[in-house]
């Protein structure tokens, strides 16, 4: 005779385990809106390094288990006859194109300045975020949005 009350015990709990699982699935939507948002961000940090003037960039965002997310790749080819200074204005206008960008979170940075012609790089910049980007934040200021640094 103890048996019908206790598998109703039984049921009744499985059944608010089962509502309180099915209630923590619901994280869909907002991965998608996040992983959107994420996308929206690549791209948009994409077109604006490959439209900066005076030089053709390249610019791509990787990701891998071993190598970090989110590492900024960009290669800019500049003409044959440009001065350092140039090379450097050009430089400094893609690290705060990626500084500035909603890029979150961040790996590493790595630029490549090459001249029309020539393989041998003219400038290279390589920062390991969290690690090596407090001169960034110096030189540019705040992440947007409050973005770590």
């Amino acid at each position: 005779m103890r048996r019908p009350p206790v598998l109703a015990v039984i049921g009744v709990v499985l059944a608010a385990v089962c509502v309180g699982l099915l209630a923590g699935c619901d994280t869909g939507p907002r991965f998608g809106a996040e992983e959107a948002a994420h996308k929206k961000a690549q791209d948009t940090m994409i077109r604006e390094l490959e439209a900066l003037p005076g030089a053709t960039v390249k610019a791509r965002v990787t990701s891998s288990l071993d190598g970090g997310q989110n590492n900024v790749g960009v290669q800019a080819r500049l003409p044959a006859a440009v001065a350092v200074a140039q090379a450097n204005a050009l430089g400094d206008s893609i690290e705060r194109t990626i500084w500035l960008s909603h890029l979150d979170p961040m790996g590493r940075i790595s630029i490549d300045i090459t001249r029309e012609g020539s393989s041998v790089s003219v400038q290279q910049r390589l920062y390991q975020f969290e690690i090596d980007t407090r001169p960034l934040g110096v030189k540019y200021g705040p992440r947007p949005d409050g973005l770590p640094r």
